[in-house]
């Protein structure tokens, strides 16, 4: 049953994960801010869930590990930080996964105060 629950998760998460990606890719010229945009309101809601969800675990199943977990990703961050490094953008190779890092820490901490 909890397998069903994650893979409903999972692909919820994965389809509104490329939706806000289209949307801030015609928002944004820069690949990686959607990236940034995605992985840092994931580390929000992480900490949401984590806070709300903690002792119930199909819910903690469906949204923590299932949406967010396929919603945020770190191969993309990743793949996203290799092609700072190829375009030969350095300032972006060390500003990028630096902020990444602190937003994710920041807004885990912040969603779970607020939850």
């Amino acid at each position: 049953m909890i397998w069903l629950i994650l893979a409903a998760g999972g692909a919820l998460g994965a389809l509104s994960r490329y939706m806000v990606t289209l949307w801030m890719g015609r928002l944004t010229q820069p690949y990686y801010v959607a990236t940034f945009i995605v992985n840092s309101l994931g580390s929000f809601l992480m900490g949401m869930a984590l806070h709300i969800a903690a002792d119930q675990q199909l819910l903690s199943a469906f949204f923590a590990t299932g949406f967010l977990g396929a919603f945020t990703t770190f191969s993309t961050f990743a793949f996203d930080t290799v092609r700072l490094m190829q375009e030969g953008n350095h300032r972006g190779v060390f500003l990028y996964p630096a902020l990444t890092l602190l937003a994710g820490i920041a807004f885990v901490t912040f969603g779970w105060q607020i939850g």
